[in-house]
């Protein structure tokens, strides 16, 4: 099939054949059960199309019917859609939705509407059983994707999309207590626990409505899960389940000392950025003080969007917009945001006499709206965001300073990689922190004391005298404190040894990956030596010049690989 279909059949959902101009051709009950036969099974006998078609004629006419069907509909598209040779099949120049749904090739097909939706065949017997069992397949088809991708997004740490998925695979499958229960899972792990039990309410009432049945026990079990908040015993499945305290633990620990700085920055109505290298706890902090002050909307920067100006700022309008359908834009607010949402363009107003100013001004009248009756905004990932909404997001602060007063922009709370954070986003927060206007808090591991606190709220006995020995090889990374624990339940190491868990080493792997080659190398002979770790000594070893070597590790210590004259904690240096 060429790569670019000039004519394409939507069959999921309501169906309809698009033109290579847009034009879109009408199909009659007939047409649309040959072409949605021939799409998911092959090429396919004329003799057995006209049978299913039409059941109760003779064969010679019934394949005649068939023949003067294809002819019509190659007449209306103005070229030969259907080929009728020995078999009937479908013309290179046409993309179907269904195939595409099976391959695996079109994600956006897994939330379409059921097969021919609207379109029966109930005075063709054979052929509407097979549209029943085609319907059927697909809609498997279709959960398996959503649950793969949920999960997927899940163990890749988005809880929001897995979140969004799995609502997608219960709206595909309302009776489905595990898609039910992936929805409760997600709710508690994103620290929503109201939410979750909620979703179980939900789950209880469509099983009683369709069926007159209680949830199964592995259901209300998991809801009693929530509900305490701490694990039950667990019954020896074959592989170890990881308690919801492990995945999200019920408290945030060792950080007293940020959360007073941020009750004083709040009170100012400064903008708050938290920073610090991946799995410190930046978001979980930000989310958790959010939650405390009231109802809160959450915005992100996403790998990628550096590349496009203004790509942070679009997503963030649309799901502002989305919270004030009643917000009446002005044609001068429609015009100048119609740069980045071309669906509010509408030929009524021509272009603004100064772009900039007026779509720096119709964001922050947008921001305002969209954000009423909000206390906080979360805006995760700052450091993926791209330059201009940056830029926009300065003026925004500037001009509603402090944040927080009644009926202007709330106050905002960000989180950053500082290794990760462009040089013109970091003087932006500099700006604002000399303005008096922001504030910023980094974020250092948790030590000993903290970590050993930290393993004791999880409740998991088997690593609750680790604190000391996981606080040093961890160097007091959160996230990473969970992720060895969550390695040594599900793999216990009988000699005492603490394992290197593959999230882990992915996240330090990336940092590494920034590294310029001479920091890299002079970090490989540093691990080599592992002892006697002095510059003088990995020069010598590397036989490079000692001022080289010496600017390598300064960029080493930057990037919090080597602190000193020893790598920043054993993780590191194993990953090296």
């Amino acid at each position: 099939m060429n790569s670019r279909p000039i004519w394409q059949l939507e069959v999921l959902g309501k169906p309809r054949l698009v033109g290579p101009g847009g034009q879109v051709v009408r199909l009659e009950g007939g047409t649309l059960a040959v072409l949605t036969y021939v799409a998911l099974e092959g090429p396919t006998p004329r003799s057995r199309l006209a049978g299913l078609l039409w059941p109760d004629t003779l064969e010679g006419a019934a394949r005649n019917n068939l023949v003067h069907l294809i002819r019509r509909l190659n007449r209306a598209c103005g070229e030969v859609i259907l080929r009728a040779d020995d078999a009937v099949g479908l013309s290179e120049h046409l993309w179907v939705d269904a195939p595409a749904l099976l391959a695996g090739e079109a994600p956006g097909t897994w939330t379409g509407g059921p097969l021919l939706d609207g379109v029966e065949f109930d005075d063709r017997p054979d052929l509407a059983d097979w549209l029943l069992m085609w319907r059927e397949r697909l809609d498997a088809v279709r959960a398996g994707r959503l649950a793969a991708a949920a999960s997927q997004q899940e163990d890749a740490g988005d809880l929001a999309g897995a979140l969004a998925t799995a609502t997608r695979l219960l709206d595909l499958n309302g009776v489905s207590e595990e898609a039910h229960r992936r929805v409760m899972r997600l709710h508690y792990l994103a620290g929503d626990r109201g939410a979750a039990l909620a979703a179980f309410e939900r789950c209880r009432s469509v099983l009683q409505r369709e069926f007159g049945t209680e949830p199964l026990p592995e259901t209300l079990a998991l809801a009693r899960e929530i509900e305490r908040g701490v694990p039950p015993a667990p019954a020896a499945p074959v592989r170890p389940r990881i308690p919801l305290s492990v995945l999200r633990p019920p408290s945030l620990i060792g950080r007293e000392a940020e959360w007073a700085r941020m009750e004083d920055a709040w009170a100012a109505g400064q903008f708050i950025v938290l920073a610090g290298e991946g799995g410190l706890g930046k978001s979980r902090l930000a989310r958790d003080f959010a939650a405390s002050k009231g109802d809160v909307v959450e915005l992100e920067g996403r790998p990628g969007d550096a590349l496009v100006p203004y790509s942070t700022t679009t997503r963030s309008l649309r799901r502002l917009l989305a919270r004030a359908p009643q917000l009446t834009l002005d044609p001068w607010m429609r015009t100048s945001l119609s740069r980045l949402l071309p669906e509010l363009l509408d030929g009524t107003a021509g272009p603004p006499e100064d772009p900039d100013q007026h779509l720096h001004a119709a964001i922050h009248q947008v921001f305002q709206a969209g954000l009423t009756e909000v206390s906080a905004v979360v805006y995760d990932d700052l450091h993926l965001a791209d330059p201009a909404s940056i830029e926009a997001m300065f003026v925004l602060l500037s001009s509603a300073f402090p944040l927080g007063q009644p009926g202007r922009v709330p106050r905002l709370i960000a989180t950053a990689r500082p290794g990760e954070l462009p040089a013109a986003t970091a003087e932006v927060f500099a700006q604002l922190a000399r303005a008096g206007m922001g504030v910023r808090l980094d974020l250092t591991p948790l030590g000993a004391a903290a970590v050993t606190q930290l393993l004791q709220d999880l409740e998991v006995s088997a690593v609750r005298a680790l604190g000391p020995q996981l606080a040093r090889f961890s160097g007091g990374n959160p996230l990473f404190v969970l992720e060895i624990v969550k390695h040594l339940i599900e793999n216990p190491r009988a000699d005492g040894g603490l394992p290197v868990a593959a999230r882990v080493s992915q996240l330090i792997e990336g940092r590494l990956a920034r590294l310029s080659p001479a920091a890299l190398g002079t970090a490989r002979g540093a691990a080599v030596l592992q002892s006697d770790v002095r510059i003088e000594l990995v020069a010598e070893v590397l036989g490079a010049p000692l001022l080289d070597t010496a600017a390598a590790w300064e960029e080493l210590e930057a990037a919090q690989v080597m602190h000193g004259e020893r790598f920043s904690h054993d993780l590191v240096q194993e990953a090296v």
